[in-house]
């Protein structure tokens, strides 16, 4: 019995420690997860937003308009602070859509890959946007939800058969972090009817409004031009 009880402490020791050092392990790999720059905001302010409602917690930041178009739910990108796609996600509630910013646990969608299924709703059609590992992640739990109408991928490619879906691709022209291979392999994936726009003079990082990001090629255009593109690329799709 005694032995019983010390093999059992023993488990229950090593397990909290694998749990614990897991949990800072990934703590220390997100410290450093890329931020909203200040000029977003400054764009922000200066757009009308008194009809839509904001809701801002733990897990989402969602803005909601009267009578929504459809439903749209944003996966963020890896190591990418949710905050950072606020001026995507304001600007598409304007054209008249309700838009949720998914929070990732450490800033890793593919942590909880389903969890963006939770936002989803069933009395309207859904969009799921997902920008790089927000976008593979998005395809997950996209591919098997029938209210999902659309998925777009900024910067990203499914892992998941989506052919059920329409399909957008966005892509940068100067992006050095989206893996071309992995892109060009998912096409079995996809939809025969699947849509693909470049965004001349784009790179990753400017799918959000983060700043440069380790890796990138160098964009000839702003983020503005670029986040405005994406969001009349969206609405041209969706509509």
């Amino acid at each position: 019995m005694k032995k019983t009880k010390k093999i059992f402490k023993i488990t229950l020791i090593t397990i909290l420690s694998l749990v614990i050092g897991l949990t800072l392990a990934l703590f220390i790999y997100t410290r450093n997860s890329y931020k909203p720059l200040d000029e977003m905001y400054q764009e922000i302010s200066l757009l009308n937003t008194d009809d839509i409602m904001v809701v801002d917690d733990f897990d989402q930041i969602s803005y909601f308009v009267d009578q929504p178009i459809k439903n749209i739910v944003i996966i963020p990108g890896g190591k990418v602070k949710p905050e950072s796609y606020q001026y995507l996600a304001i600007n598409l509630a304007l054209e008249g859509y309700d838009v949720t910013i998914v929070k990732t646990v450490f800033n890793l969608a593919i942590l909880t890959p389903n969890y963006g299924a939770r936002f989803l709703k069933d009395d309207i059609d859904n969009v799921v946007i997902g920008h790089s590992l927000g976008g593979t992640v998005a395809s997950l739990f996209s591919s098997k939800a029938d209210v999902v109408s659309d998925i777009i991928f900024l910067a990203s490619y499914p892992i998941s058969d989506v052919k059920n879906k329409n399909v957008l691709i966005i892509t940068g022209q100067f992006d050095e972090v989206l893996d071309q291979e992995s892109l060009d392999s998912s096409q079995d994936l996809l939809p025969d009817n699947s849509t693909t726009y470049e965004i001349i003079g784009g790179n990753h990082g400017q799918f959000g409004w983060y700043g440069i990001q380790k890796g990138d090629g160098i964009a000839t255009i702003t983020t503005k031009e670029q986040q405005d593109t994406i969001v009349n690329q969206i609405i041209d799709f969706i509509e």
